[in-house]
């Protein structure tokens, strides 16, 4: 079974996962799932190529202005709600 994980694979242009490759073992009749694609794929050397970068979440070189600094790290106000602020977490 571990010579028919190559064809398989270079079918799929290199792309398919575990998944996909028992899904077509399925489909061609074994009784493959995902660990034992799993295991024949890693004794073929072989390994999905469709991973995805690291993405920045935020943009730091734009030529946009930025927000105004208004309270100058002065945190303590005289009456309440005269300054206002908030936090962006990911």
């Amino acid at each position: 079974m571990i010579a028919k994980v190559k064809p398989i694979h270079q079918q799929s242009k290199r792309k398919d996962g575990v998944r996909r490759m028992s899904a077509q073992f399925r489909t061609e009749g074994y009784n493959v799932g995902r660990y034992k694609a799993w295991n024949l794929m890693r004794k073929a050397s072989v390994s999905d190529t469709d991973q995805q970068k690291f993405k920045r979440a935020t943009d730091r070189n734009h030529n946009r202005p930025l927000a105004k600094k208004l309270l100058n790290r002065q945190f303590n106000v005289d009456q309440p709600n005269t300054a206002w602020c908030a936090d962006i977490s990911y």
